[in-house]
């Protein structure tokens, strides 16, 4: 009876135990992760006239895209490519004499095209094969990058945050209707107006009523700089304020959809 309680209680443990380092292996490769990555504070907004707090770096150009909160500090190469989180490693060369002398381990990176069937071309990409792999089996680039899991999300890099936005960006697009005669929408407004134009053609009808309303001479082109990093929606409110008339740069509703003439 003893043996029979001792040899149960054995393949118990064996079976817990081989559940549990994988998964203690799995969480102590992202905490490590996390330990190489720059600490980005998302939460506090700055605005024009406040006081510069002391180690707050102000960038030099207003980002287009969200801030990545993963950017590593070290090994920064994987930045520039799909990693998959894979870093360099360090150990030691062993001789038959047992002399030890300390080396690195990179990971192994290709350099592949992939194909992107949202954005409909393809992108040079250095990409580990491990990502490869992953790719392959979640049925290509678009859905390795959109995949909302957290531990995707960690070892995107710089690189794969800006493709995924990127696609984002054109799904989004591509849900947008399209008229007849090639009348495509770039916007939908909340109150309904459905533009087709997009930001650059509404900065351009925008310049010539700052312009006006300016007592200093303005620079076109930093003009143009500044405002598109704004949305569409802000570039929709400060054409309200001037009082323009959105009729050219509209669908109308009713109307033939192939005498449209965007605004140049």
């Amino acid at each position: 009876m003893m043996n029979t309680f001792r040899s149960a209680w054995s393949l118990q443990t064996r079976s817990f135990h081989s559940t549990g380092p994988s998964l203690h292996k799995k969480s102590k490769t992202y905490n490590r992760l996390l330990n190489y990555v720059k600490k980005v504070d998302d939460t506090t907004t700055y605005k024009a006239g406040d006081e510069i707090v002391k180690g707050v770096k102000i960038p030099a150009e207003v980002p287009t895209l969200p801030v990545y909160q993963y950017e590593a500090r070290y090994f920064k190469r994987q930045n520039r490519g799909l990693y998959g989180g894979l870093q360099r490693r360090s150990g030691h060369t062993c001789s038959e004499a047992e002399n030890k002398n300390k080396r690195t381990y990179l990971p192994n990176i290709v350099s592949k095209k992939l194909w992107s069937e949202t954005l409909n071309r393809a992108f040079k990409l250095r990409v580990s094969t491990k990502v490869l792999k992953t790719i392959t089996k979640e049925g290509g680039l678009d859905m390795y990058l959109t995949k909302d899991k957290p531990a995707r999300v960690k070892t995107l890099g710089l690189k794969g945050w800006e493709l995924k936005y990127k696609v984002l960006n054109r799904k989004e697009f591509n849900k947008l209707p399209k008229y007849e005669g090639g009348v495509q929408v770039y916007h939908v407004h909340p109150d309904g107006k459905e533009f087709i134009v997009g930001r650059r053609k509404l900065v351009d009808q925008l310049w010539p009523l700052v312009q006006r309303d300016s007592y200093t001479p303005l620079n076109y082109e930093k003009f143009v700089e500044t405002s598109m990093v704004l949305t569409f929606e802000e570039l929709v409110n400060k054409l309200e304020s001037y009082g323009y008339d959105f009729t050219n740069v509209t669908v109308q509703k009713g109307s033939n959809t192939e005498s449209f003439e965007q605004v140049a």
